[in-house]
């Protein structure tokens, strides 16, 4: 675990290379959002190009594989990140409400989602709500 965690004080030291500590939220030990809008136009990139270019950096500084969410907000990118990006390529998911709904509005298992777990998920089935809804 300390090694975990050696190289989780790591990694933020390289968000921190991007980013200021205010625009940083630490979620987890492994999981941070970054409120990267001001940073677009500052670095002349878009979110994407932003996200690989972190991402990049993780991997060519200590050789981890990074995924990043992208989202209009931080569930969108939470969700960008749990169920697209693990999934992609480039490891980068994006998700607007639009692509949300597109891609993600009758995705299963429902435990997919951030904080879904098979308890709710039960009870979501019984009581018929995802059909219905749909």
């Amino acid at each position: 675990m300390k090694k975990y965690i050696e190289y989780s004080a790591n990694i933020y030291a390289i968000y921190l290379k991007y980013f200021s500590k205010d625009d940083i939220h630490v979620y987890s030990i492994d999981e941070a959002f970054m409120d990267a809008t001001k940073y677009l136009k500052m670095y002349g990139l878009t979110p994407i190009e932003l996200a690989k270019t972190v991402v990049q950096d993780i991997f060519k500084t200590y050789g981890l594989t990074a995924t990043a969410g992208i989202g209009t907000n931080m569930y969108l990118a939470k969700i960008a990140l749990d169920i697209t990006a693990k999934h992609s390529a480039t490891n980068i998911g994006y998700l607007d409400e639009e692509k949300y709904k597109k891609e993600l509005w009758h995705h299963k298992p429902l435990t997919d989602f951030w904080q879904i777990g098979h308890g709710i998920e039960r009870r979501l089935n019984k009581l018929r709500l995802i059909e219905n809804y749909f």
